[in-house]
């Protein structure tokens, strides 16, 4: 019984989510359940509504320390998000702290993040800090990102050294290491991970639709190769499709690896054995070229060149029509934000939110930009990457505002296109990649820590301190990523934190990207920061 005690001292509000929202500790705080909640074997979220309000407990709201601890089951299996496990956020402030897993497709031809839980705080008052990483190999262009294995991977066009596409990662000593050219062709150009392993497509990349010269190395691309370490590549398929000569995207989603010929038209889903189904294209007769792939509640959402705006389907159905976007020859992205589905268009850089059926409307301007690109959701907030100027771009609320909050690429009398192509988030920041001067940046604003390796399927524990002055991310009782907070004063109780979350509401199963799709089960809080090894 002691121990017992001990264990629990400070235990402020005790969650089983067993059959109901009480609160189980004695003190009263129980919690209202929301929109299509379900209980078995823990509270059922269904990734669209499902949700647990809490009520103002003051102890979370930044001005004390903390600790959250709760168990949870991803189930993203049929095309969802994880999305957020628990939060003190303001949609309109787009301020407060989140727990979270954050998954991330449609970023171009990438999918660049994959069950990556994460606990951050936005404030907004933290200083924007960018970081020139360099350009891997030398190369061109920055084609595809990926959070693997607690490093970020990066697929290349043209490097200098024989006009190839190489793999690169990036070491905790900030040095690029090469991973080698999977095939002959000039770039690596999608990446993502399946079923814990990476993959990326080839492509010969045809530098006139960017406005530069030819690459000398005109060798197709069109395979999808599986990493197996060092510079080791496996070919895992080859795209069915005649003129074959381009993987453009790939993706997840209902349990298969999904893989988009960017230049000859198709779609094709591969089981983890290799073998594959035809899912054809959208548009008239089948034979629209399309430019990225993101799932979206069940569905597999691609969007489309010549016109024909968004379609989607799942494995069992065809495409079906989603809207011809207005204003717009090309979508070349998506994103999930505020629970809402979002694109980024071609000839103005203008980002649309997608209201069901064929609907979609205005989610604003990046400035005079003519392209939206790269696209990430980064600790409560949501960045851009646009072309012809090498932006990056913030919103900032509203429904329609947007901020520059950086320039990647020097302007230059002689470079008609510069863009920021492709963006992930890994160590606590925001990456971008960049063309044409083939540079990695980074974006420190407010604290974030991270578990850049993806969660595997079943329950794990996740587990939040905030002691005032750090922030700590623990999976599955070991400790994942610790990050400071900024400093703002100090009091009789030692130095005060900048971070605030006071007002907002306290929601589990919700965060900035979208409601949770799973279950959670056993919520503990306390009013204090636990230490780590209690928390084991």
């Amino acid at each position: 019984m002691r121990q017992s005690q001990e264990k629990n001292a400070g235990c402020i509000g005790y969650w089983p989510l067993g059959t109901d929202s009480k609160d189980y500790s004695g003190l009263g705080r129980h919690g209202a359940a929301k929109g299509n909640l379900t209980y078995e074997e823990g509270a059922v979220f269904d990734g669209v509504s499902a949700a647990v309000e809490l009520p103002d407990i003051p102890e979370t709201d930044g001005s004390r320390p903390f600790t959250l601890s709760l168990e949870f089951e991803v189930n993203d299996g049929k095309g969802f998000f994880p999305g957020g496990l628990a939060s003190r956020y303001s949609e309109t402030a787009m301020e407060g702290w989140h727990l979270s897993v954050l998954s991330q497709a449609g970023v171009t031809s990438s999918q660049p993040n994959w069950r990556n839980a994460q606990f951050g705080w936005s404030s907004g008052k933290s200083p924007i800090r960018w970081k020139d990483w360099g350009s891997p190999g030398d190369c061109r262009y920055i084609c595809s990102m990926c959070v693997y294995k607690d490093s970020l991977y990066v697929g290349t066009f043209d490097d200098a050294s024989d006009n190839r596409g190489h793999v690169y990662r990036l070491g905790k000593d900030g040095v690029w290491t090469d991973c080698g050219t999977p095939d002959n062709s000039n770039s690596v150009w999608s990446m993502a991970e399946y079923n814990g392993k990476l993959y990326i497509g080839t492509m010969k990349y045809r530098a006139s639709g960017s406005a530069l010269p030819e690459s000398p190395n005109q060798e197709r691309g069109g395979s999808i190769y599986r990493y197996e370490g060092g510079k080791k590549w496996t070919l895992f398929a080859r795209l069915p499709v005649e003129n074959n000569d381009s993987v453009g995207a790939l993706t997840v989603y209902d349990g298969k690896l999904i893989a988009m010929s960017f230049y000859p038209y198709g779609t094709f889903a591969f089981s983890e054995d290799g073998s594959c189904e035809s899912l054809g294209s959208p548009g008239p007769e089948g034979k629209t070229r399309t430019m990225t792939l993101s799932p979206f509640r069940g569905q597999l959402f691609i969007g489309c060149n010549e016109k024909q705006g968004v379609s989607a389907r799942t494995l069992d159905e065809p495409w079906a029509d989603s809207g011809a976007v207005a204003k717009c020859d090309q979508v070349y992205c998506f994103s999930v934000f505020h629970n809402e589905l979002l694109t980024g268009i071609w000839p103005e850089a203008r980002m649309l939110r997608y209201e069901q059926g064929k609907d979609w409307s205005d989610f604003g301007l990046m400035g005079a930009e003519k392209e939206v690109m790269g696209i990430s959701v980064f600790n409560g907030k949501l960045y851009g990457g646009t072309l012809p100027g090498g932006h990056v771009y913030r919103y900032a609320g509203g429904g329609h505002e947007w901020e520059l909050i950086g320039v990647l690429e020097q302007p230059d009398p002689n470079i008609l296109y510069r863009r920021v192509w492709t963006m992930a988030v890994y160590d606590g920041q925001l990456f971008a990649g960049t063309l044409p001067g083939g540079k990695v940046w980074s974006l420190t604003h407010d604290p974030l820590a991270t578990a850049d390796a993806s969660l595997s399927d079943g329950w794990h524990r996740a587990t939040a301190v905030y002691d005032r002055e750090r922030l700590s991310l623990y999976i599955d009782g070991e400790l994942a990523s610790t990050v400071a907070v900024p400093p703002q004063a100090s009091d009789e109780s030692g130095p005060a934190s900048a971070l605030s979350a006071s007002g907002f509401p306290f929601v589990l199963g919700k965060g900035p990207q979208c409601h949770f799709s799973g279950r959670i089960r056993e919520v503990k809080l306390f009013d204090r920061a636990l230490a780590a090894s209690e928390i084991r």
